[in-house]
């Protein structure tokens, strides 16, 4: 009888905080971004971003440490020994890497076992229900599918932390529910998770300072005309509806908004709890986050809408 002989099956070895150590002492030295500079680039990121929120991207950018970055990265081929896994035993090579990326193993977000690395990977994060943490993975799972297998990666820890956005919204959904029902205990429950969120290790593995603060841009956008629809390709090269506005008036004027890390709305959402705003927090997650309609059936003013108050704005 004739015997296939296997090759030993290839132990990935979990981040830890040594290898941290090691990357960033042969790192060579990075300059810090200023922040006019970082303000400067935001600026020039949100005057050149389109007009339609639609289908807004976990993958789409990640800030890390002051740095826009797509989260991205190309692989030289599938898995080693044929072995198809969302595991692909590369981590960080040098500090800029690990900034860029995120911490932890680089990942095929397209490989046929990432769903259940994503539950492996994220028990620690707390959900409301389990169908609100079905939702996450799915989202996650479908996202990387968007990309043939061994083509782009993405690191355990940018993983992490988007299932941590995807927690915070159904926290904040939970809040609403609760207090329109007028159970008080979930309430609390879900408050105290909103207020802890920003302390939550997926969250500080990637933004650990959390800053947000507000400036005046120059927006210019169409006033009067009438709206019509039509379609743009998206980011994955698959059609996006929009609505634009023809005609009427363009009118330029000054107006207040928020720049931050990647996380610095989370405080606000805590403190929005504390304060118990419902209005408030809607408003940030609906400005700053990237809640799945299908987790905020309660709260459905969260949800970035799909037709900005100035369509033509830029």
């Amino acid at each position: 009888m004739a015997h296939t002989l296997l090759e030993e099956p290839v132990h990935t070895p979990r981040w830890t905080e040594e290898h941290s150590r090691t990357i960033a002492a042969a790192a060579p030295p990075v300059p810090d971004v200023s922040q006019q500079e970082l303000d400067l680039i935001w600026c020039g990121v949100r005057d050149r971003m389109p007009t339609a929120k639609a289908r807004r991207r976990r993958r789409a950018r990640l800030v890390v440490g002051g740095v826009i970055a797509a989260v991205t990265m190309t692989l030289g081929g599938v898995a080693a020994a044929g072995v198809i896994s969302a595991h692909t035993g590369r981590y960080p090579s040098d500090a800029e890497d690990l900034r860029l990326g995120g911490p932890g193993e680089y990942l095929d977000p397209a490989a046929p076992d990432f769903g259940d690395v994503v539950d492996q990977e994220t028990t620690d994060i707390p959900f409301p229900s389990d169908k609100a943490r079905r939702i996450s993975r799915q989202d996650l799972v479908q996202d990387g599918q968007r990309e043939p297998i061994g083509t782009s990666t993405e690191s355990t820890g940018a993983m992490r932390f988007w299932t941590a956005q995807a927690a915070v919204c159904a926290w904040a959904n939970e809040w609403v529910a609760a207090g329109a029902a007028g159970d008080t205990s979930a309430k609390e429950t879900a408050a105290k998770m909103l207020e802890e969120a920003p302390s939550w290790s997926a969250v500080t593995a990637i933004d650990a300072k959390q800053t947000m603060r507000t400036v005046r841009v120059k927006v210019t956008y169409r006033a009067g005309g009438r709206i019509t629809k039509s379609s743009i390709l998206g980011q994955d090269g698959t059609p996006d509806k929009v609505l634009r506005r023809v005609g009427g008036k363009r009118v330029t004027r000054m107006e207040t908004e928020r720049i931050g890390s990647v996380a610095g709305y989370f405080p606000l959402l805590r403190k929005a709890a504390l304060s118990d705003d419902a209005a408030e927090m809607g408003s940030v997650l609906a400005d700053e986050g990237t809640c799945d309609p299908d987790l905020m059936p309660d709260f459905p003013q969260a949800v970035p809408s799909d037709l900005p108050s100035n369509p033509l704005k830029h």
